[in-house]
């Protein structure tokens, strides 16, 4: 069998090349995911944690491997399907359903090991040329080296194994349950039929898909916007089950309407959709990704950074907020004396962030190699001064509390799922030393002032602040402007609160350098993904476009149906893609910001888009130049 396996590959080596490239991307990009994620575990070589590191891959983690075993499972399925009459033929001269199936699994086992270990190290160096990113975005300190060690690779190996295992299983049973003439009858077209059990999973993941886009309406915040986002993967994988019955449907309609156009191409285009809508399905499904994949991604960064300025705007109640006059450094004791004494100055409040971990289990504290993920990294808005001069819109509690030793307000978001509210304990850990601190008030805008605010007294005293608000006499008027020059001339800088919140966005948005490089390679990934389907689609159909070409079809007229389908295939993705994301963008935008608008990144969609038509068209329209640069005599059936 395993000779038998061998043989099968080198006679379909040109097809076998693009799947393997394919599974050697996903492998070096789930290796490099879980060497990122074992590095954070286990922390430097001095014994400092890396929590930052943790949380930065674990939320990374979950959506790439979601990706990725969606696009490779499709992908390898649909290479498989294209050697349906191989398979319905051995069935015809006597071979067992149980022999074929082992035949193959022997193929996808040989193509998954070889390629997952050329990924495999390629992935491990990806990973050790990111540590500059990673030390510039501050998530790793200067000097780190990520270790190398096997376990990513196992960890890879037994996933995409398991997949292949799957993928192989689904793409052997219909061949081999069938009797040896249905086998080879149903090799010539493709049943566009849904099994029972196919239908049900394509509407249960519709309706649980809408229904999780409707999240953010019954619980706003960063919580339920995520997991309203989750939404357009549900809505993908829905469109991936119900695909086939939905492009026969519509091909068969189109082709009751493309009766009077009197066009040949559109007709064989559209009946080529209706004869092979599982194969048709398989090259939409990953483009339709792409487009979701990035819209979503862009679109939720894009309404998080809304509501980050917004609730900045809107929670600072003082008149003018100082910066230092350098980005470089903060203001010292000395700053905020001077400013505070500025005549017209009626109060003032510091900002300050410190870096700090807030225990989320307490049960996983302490257990070997999992301690990390005990602890959550976060940074501490530390206030100090004689009114707090910021409305954090207080939902319990009081934030006037906050000036008492060992306490604590915390975002509501925080608490969810947490079984701890008002009144309850937070551990917290700076620099090594551990505090429980008793919460007093909880409040809404976590994402203008962090998840946790703390007073001065809870922690060691802070050599500069960030920023210190200031309350004018007068309110927002010649007060603050005076106040305001007054600063100027000290070197510093004073902004309103409106200004600030842009400035903090700006920053904000900096720093996601990391994420904006693991979505790019993530839909590299995809867009390679979806041109390889299409190209090994394309090549699969020489013997289509022979007897085309046989049987009096000329040239022009196999390319213009190639460009009809290409079209078909691209208009398709978009529809998709795009009903898929919109449910999630509305969700979104409304729970983080209060508008369904918020979440939509039109120049990042048209982008997108364009890679899909892109993609699309050259990948179907050059193989089809290829497969007609010559007339050959290829056997048909």
């Amino acid at each position: 069998m395993w000779s038998f396996a061998r043989s099968a590959l080198r006679a379909h080596r040109s097809s076998i090349v693009g799947s393997f490239l394919m599974v050697a991307l996903a492998s070096a990009l789930l290796t490099a995911t879980a060497a990122w994620m074992e590095a954070g575990l286990r922390g430097t070589a001095s014994g400092e944690s890396l929590p930052m590191l943790s949380a930065v891959t674990g939320s990374f983690a979950g959506t790439t491997i979601l990706v990725v075993v969606l696009v490779v499972a499709s992908a390898y399925a649909a290479a498989l399907r294209e050697r349906r009459a191989q398979f319905a033929l051995l069935r015809a001269v006597g071979a067992t359903p149980r022999q074929v199936r082992s035949m193959i699994a022997a193929e996808v086992s040989i193509v998954f090991t070889a390629a997952t270990a050329a990924g495999a190290v390629p992935g491990l160096l990806l990973a050790r040329a990111a540590t500059p990113l990673l030390t510039s975005d501050e998530i790793v300190p200067v000097g780190f080296e990520l270790p190398l060690s096997p376990w990513p690779v196992l960890a890879t190996v037994l996933l995409l194994g398991a997949t292949g295992a799957v993928t192989a299983r689904v793409a052997a049973r219909e061949t081999a349950r069938l009797s040896p003439t249905a086998a080879v009858r149903s090799s010539a077209v493709e049943p566009s039929v849904l099994s029972p059990g196919r239908r049900i999973a394509a509407w249960s993941t519709l309706g649980l898909g809408l229904g999780v886009a409707g999240v953010p309406f019954v619980v706003p915040g960063i919580i339920g916007s995520a997991t309203g986002a989750s939404s357009a993967f549900l809505l993908i994988t829905s469109a991936a089950l119900a695909g086939p019955a939905v492009v026969a449907t519509l091909a068969r309609h189109g082709l009751v309407l493309a009766r009077g156009t009197g066009s040949s191409s559109l007709t064989l285009a559209l009946a080529n959709a209706r004869g092979f809508s599982r194969r048709l399905t398989a090259a939409i499904i990953p483009l339709a990704l792409l487009l979701a994949l990035g819209t979503v991604q862009t679109g939720t960064n894009r309404a998080v950074l809304a509501a980050t300025g917004l609730q900045l705007e809107e929670g600072i109640t003082a008149d003018l907020v100082v910066r230092p006059g350098s980005e470089e450094s903060g203001l010292s004791a000395q700053d905020v004396a001077t400013v505070t004494a500025l005549p017209g100055v009626d109060g003032t409040t510091t900002l300050r962030a410190q870096d700090a971990e807030v225990r989320t289990d307490e049960e996983m504290d302490g257990v070997p190699g999992l301690g990390a993920l005990a602890w959550e990294p976060t940074a501490l808005q530390v206030l100090s001064g004689d009114g707090l001069l910021v409305d954090p819109d207080v939902r319990s509690g009081d934030l006037a509390d906050l000036m008492t030793p060992g306490t604590v307000a915390v975002g509501r978001d925080s608490l969810l799922g947490s079984g701890t509210g008002l009144g309850g304990e937070v551990t917290v850990r700076v620099d090594g030393q551990e505090s429980a601190l008793t919460i007093v008030a909880v409040y809404d805008r976590s994402l203008g002032f962090g998840d946790y605010l703390v007073g001065e007294d809870n922690l060691p005293a802070g050599s500069t602040a960030d920023a210190l608000l200031v309350q004018t006499a007068g309110g927002d008027g010649p007060g603050a402007e005076s106040v305001r020059s007054a600063v100027q001339h000290l070197g510093l800088r004073a902004d309103d609160p409106a200004a600030y919140a842009d400035a903090a966005v700006d920053a904000a948005a900096g720093q996601q350098r990391l994420s904006a490089v693991l979505l790019a390679a993530l839909l590299v990934f995809v867009a390679a993904a979806a041109a390889n389907t299409l190209a090994m689609l394309a090549g699969s159909r020489r013997p289509e476009h022979a007897l085309l070409r046989r049987t009096g079809a000329t040239r022009r007229q196999v390319l213009t149906t190639s460009v009809v389908e290409a079209t078909a295939v691209a208009v398709a993705a978009l529809v998709i893609g795009t009903l898929s994301v919109l449910p999630a963008l509305v969700g979104v935008g409304y729970g983080l910001v209060g508008s369904v608008t918020a979440g939509f990144d039109l120049p990042v969609f048209a982008a997108l888009a364009l890679a899909v038509v892109a993609v699309a068209g050259s990948t179907t329209v050059v193989g089809a130049v290829r497969a007609t640069a010559t007339r050959p005599v290829v056997p048909v059936g």
